[in-house]
Parts: structure tokens; C-alpha cells; sequence
């Protein structure tokens, strides 16, 4: 069951962060929680392997299986990404003014 190469590489968080900024729509937003969802997954199967450990993964898995688990863990940006301006809640230089409007009558 080895990767298929016809995936694009994962996208960083700045990256999903540049495609709403471009596509500010409610199906794009809803895709992005969809996202966020699967990356929080992925972020919980990350602490498990950090408290479980690589000698008892290994030795409770079947052969290969861990050392797959944990290159696909490595392999994933949402465990690496920096904090995008908007997840520290701040505001983008050149952020759009309806956008930045919007923040303020929301009080973000």
C-alpha cells in the first residue's frame, strides 16, 4: 500500500490560508474546517506515537506497519507548520477592506 504518486504534496497552513484568501467562499471555508478536522487527526495520532513510543509501536504492530505510521506522520506539515497570521490573529498586510470591516464589526 505504497503512496501514490498522482497526490499533490500535503499543503502547509499558509498555503490553505493564500487559497481562502483568494477564494473567500462559504463552500471553500467549508472544505478548510473539513481540513482542519482531518489535520486535528492527525495532530491526535501524532501524540499518540509520542506516548506510546517507537520500541512498543513497533513490537505491538505488524512488520512495517509503525515505520509506515511514522514516516507518514513525519511527513506532514500540520505537525511542523508556524502559526499563519490568521491563526495568531492577526491581520494580512493588504487584507481586503470589507474583510478588515468585517474583523472589526465582529470584534476579532
Amino acid at each position: 500500500m505504497g503512496r501514490d504518486h498522482r497526490h499533490f504534496p500535503p499543503l502547509t497552513a499558509a498555503e490553505l490560508a493564500e487559497i481562502y484568501d483568494r477564494n473567500p467562499l462559504p463552500v471553500v471555508l467549508r472544505l478548510l474546517w473539513e481540513i482542519h478536522r482531518l489535520r486535528s487527526t492527525i495532530s491526535r495520532a501524532n501524540q499518540i506515537r509520542l506516548t506510546i513510543g517507537k520500541r512498543v509501536g513497533t513490537a505491538n504492530t505488524p512488520a512495517g506497519m509503525w515505520e509506515r505510521f511514522e514516516q507518514d506522520l513525519d511527513a506532514e506539515p500540520c505537525l511542523t507548520d508556524p502559526l499563519t497570521a490568521r491563526q495568531k490573529g492577526l491581520l494580512h498586510e493588504g487584507e481586503p477592506q470589507g474583510r478588515l470591516r468585517r474583523r472589526r464589526r465582529n470584534g476579532d
